[in-house]
Parts: C-alpha cells; structure tokens; sequence
C-alpha cells in the first residue's frame, strides 16, 4: 500500500500561464528538514481543478524522484499567489 503525507510546505514554482489564465506547473523547489532546497520537474499533471470562483487551484501531479515515481498535490491561492506542497505520495 502506498503511504500518503498530508503537509502544507510552502514551494518556490516555475508555470506557465497561458492568454486564458490556464495556470500549468512545471517545476519547484522547497527546503527540506536539513534546510536544502530539493527542485522537483513535474513529468506530468494526472488532475488540474482551476475553476475562477474558487479560492486556489489544485493539482496532482507525477515526478521521478531519485528513480521512482512519486506524486505531488501541489495548490495555488489566488488571492496570495502563493504555490504550496500539501501532499506527497510514497
């Protein structure tokens, strides 16, 4: 069975935003408990949930961390443009 972390980390993001505000993630970078910054390329987004009404937008993405395949729920708040890590599957 695969372990779930709930967390809430905030994130430095590199996305693109397209002309109709379609936000995409593409890498980021946080610090882990040693205080490194460990950088995270996004191979590919499984959900997207960017719905103006709402207050953030929500994604669950896949990566290759150290060879395995790893996923990420990864949020951004509108209102803060801030970009937070709030899952990670192991």
């Amino acid at each position: 069975m695969e372990s779930i972390f709930c967390i809430n980390i905030p994130v430095q993001m590199i996305s693109c935003t397209d002309t109709d505000g379609k936000i995409t993630p593409m890498r980021f970078r946080f610090r882990d408990k040693e205080g490194e910054l460990t950088t995270i390329q996004i191979s590919r987004i499984l959900e997207s949930e960017q719905k103006a009404n709402r207050i953030h937008a929500s994604f669950t993405c896949e990566a290759e961390v150290f060879g395995m395949k790893k996923l990420f729920d990864l949020h951004y708040n509108y209102s803060s443009h801030a970009w937070s890590l709030t899952r990670v599957g192991l």
